[in-house]
């Protein structure tokens, strides 16, 4: 609980010929009931549309209006209230040039300017028209704003936001320059902690992200860890009957050295995905001809293929395309980006695997590998690259891997002073293609 005696923890920069903020918030008993009220919102969560409505109540204001914007971030706040009706509050983000959410933002972020440059001696705010484009709904102004005849303009100036509290009032409705002071270091406060509480709030959500990420790792690793363990000892089990004929036991080596293969793999690209985050890998460079390299490539997969029911169109150009690359770590991106797409494509549909000549107008080689299977979501494409991360379809679908894949690639792809892109787009009924381009 506050005493009269509390310290001011927040107070708004003063700009040069405003009235200094007062060194205690209480200063003049006529404001005392009004400091008790918003301090005691301050601390609760989303506490502007609160502070909206007791501010415009206690000063008898029709309405309040608060803009807070935070430079760091480009995050707009736009909160009012007025008498008769709920308080809202919304974020003016960054639109689309031209939208009305634009032109709101646009309209939010002059108010805010001349309220300062009128509190450090500038002109006076023109706040009729400012304010009408603010509050405009389909059919235009409200109805109440043709009652409202006076305003006025708080500027709040603090470290890391600037900010705008617009009393609206009729007749002879003023606000005393003492307590506009104390309402300047009061909406500083509020617009801090607002702007701290979103803080909190996303770095919350972060951490269960990432806890979430760490939890479904973990389980698709002990899948991915136990599945060729079984396996192989259900093959040494085998191997120990008496009866077993050289076939039998040929098959069940094949088996051991197959799973303990994708053991290795497991591990080597987990080890291979630290050194790169470490960046302690090097790149051996040589003239590497990509129409062999992808050639190779194909004959390698085909058995895959095969597995999957997919088939590989190869499309190279007819002159040789030379690149100076390790060719050991572009096999690997190739590779890995091959193993996605029979994961993830139709059956009875076509892998397509290009290579695209020297661009004239940058001299980058394109290499592009593109799928039919089911889309990817919306939600999932921005993070497709992420470590551990695996979409939704994957994990409904009970698709094996580790989420690592991807974010190899990426990794690799940087190393080799290359970019990587992913596109889904609708292609055949029911069926999206997926594309990765690679450039060099």
């Amino acid at each position: 609980m506050a005493s009269e005696n509390s310290p001011v923890l927040f107070q708004a920069r003063p700009h040069e010929g405003v009235l200094p903020t007062s060194s205690s918030l209480t200063e003049g008993r006529e404001t005392w009931p009004l400091v008790h009220a918003l301090a005691a919102i301050l601390n609760a969560p989303n506490s502007l549309p609160a502070l909206a409505e007791v501010l415009g109540t206690h000063v008898g204001a029709k309405a309040c209006l608060l803009l807070c914007h935070y430079p760091s971030t480009n995050q707009l706040i736009y909160t009012s209230w007025h008498q008769g009706e709920a308080p809202t509050s919304q974020g003016l983000g960054i639109a689309e040039a031209g939208s009305s959410l634009d032109w709101q933002r646009r309209v939010a972020l002059g108010l805010i300017q001349q309220t300062i440059e009128q509190s450090a001696g500038g002109a006076r705010l023109r706040w009729q028209k400012g304010v009408a484009e603010l509050l405009r709904e389909e059919n235009g102004p409200p109805p109440w704003l043709r009652t409202v005849t006076a305003c006025t303009a708080i500027a709040v100036d603090g470290s890391g936001l600037q900010g705008a509290l617009l009393l609206l009032g009729a007749g002879g409705f003023t606000v005393d320059q003492t307590v506009q002071a104390n309402l300047a270091s009061l909406g500083a406060i509020a617009f801090h902690q607002h702007y701290l509480q979103g803080q909190a709030v996303r770095h919350t959500e972060q951490l269960r992200y990432l806890n979430y990420l760490k939890e479904d790792f973990l389980s698709t690793l002990n899948h991915e860890l136990r599945t060729p363990l079984t396996s192989m000892m259900l093959a040494i089990r085998m191997l120990r009957r008496p009866d077993l004929t050289p076939e039998r036991a040929a098959m069940y080596l094949d088996i051991l050295e197959q799973q303990c293969s994708r053991e290795i793999d497991l591990v080597n690209d987990l080890l291979m995905l630290r050194t790169l985050e470490a960046k302690a890998s090097a790149v051996a460079h040589q003239a590497t001809d990509l129409g062999q390299l992808l050639t190779k490539l194909a004959e390698q997969s085909q058995d895959k293929l095969q597995q999957t029911q997919l088939t590989l169109d190869l499309q190279l150009p007819p002159d040789p395309v030379v690149l100076s690359t390790d060719p050991q770590q572009l096999t690997k991106v190739l590779g890995e980006l091959m193993d996605n797409a029979c994961k993830y494509s139709a059956p009875q549909t076509t892998v397509t695997l290009s290579l695209s000549d020297e661009q004239p107008e940058n001299g980058r080689v394109v290499l592009t590998i593109s799928n039919l299977g089911v889309a990817i979501e919306a939600d999932d494409l921005p993070h497709i690259f992420d470590k551990f991360r695996r979409g939704h379809s994957a994990t409904k679908d009970g698709i094996a891997g580790t989420g690592t894949g991807l974010a190899l690639v990426r990794g690799l792809v940087e190393q080799l002073k290359g970019t990587i892109k992913v596109s889904s787009q609708p292609s055949a009924p029911q069926l999206w293609q997926t594309c990765f381009t690679l450039e060099f």
